[in-house]
């Protein structure tokens, strides 16, 4: 899982010190999915977390974390460019 990486990186914007949390792959997908979600309980973040804690497709992967990141009124940004 760890080596499935989305072909775009997404920037969520989050509370604390940094302000945003940079997502590039499955395995950080699911991992923001369970330590920083409100309620762990809608469809969206249900479909997203198996999505991406199953080494499925990226693509798959990647729009049913939007999906559910857009459902949770969770702000993100794909359009950054980080080098």
């Amino acid at each position: 899982m760890a080596a499935k990486k989305f072909r775009v990186p997404v920037v969520v914007y989050v509370a604390g010190p940094s302000g945003f949390t940079l997502i590039e792959s499955l395995a950080q997908a699911s991992d923001f999915l369970f330590d920083h979600w409100p309620g762990n309980d809608s469809l969206a973040w249900t479909d997203a977390m198996k999505r991406c804690a199953v080494d499925g497709a990226p693509d798959d992967a990647s729009a049913a974390f939007l999906t559910a990141l857009e459902g949770a009124g969770i702000s993100y940004d794909r359009t950054v460019e980080i080098y």
